[in-house]
């Protein structure tokens, strides 16, 4: 028998967006060695949008290990209220 699928299959991840990212570090903790993520921004920063975060996420994030989810709740903002409108009527 060959060597173990996580030790020798190589990935390309596209994107480095949160789910790129995510992405790699599931990929990681499941043993995978060679996982290569491409993005074609130069910069990666941020772009002046807010994100929420679900309880769902909350935890996929804390079971990603590596600090990920102490450092998102370290820079975020507990919602207060919100509003939704509709741009069609009845919705």
């Amino acid at each position: 028998m060959g060597p173990p699928l996580a030790s020798t299959l190589r990935i390309a991840i596209v994107g480095a967006g949160m789910g790129g990212l995510a992405t790699a570090l599931s990929l990681a903790k499941q043993g995978f060695q060679h996982i290569a993520i491409y993005e074609t921004a130069s910069d990666l920063g941020f772009v002046g949008a807010g994100i929420q975060i679900a309880p769902n996420l909350s935890r996929i994030l804390r079971a990603l290990g590596y600090g990920v989810w102490e450092r998102v709740k370290k820079d975020a903002v507990e919602m207060k209220a919100v509003s939704i409108r509709g741009v069609c009527p009845g919705i």
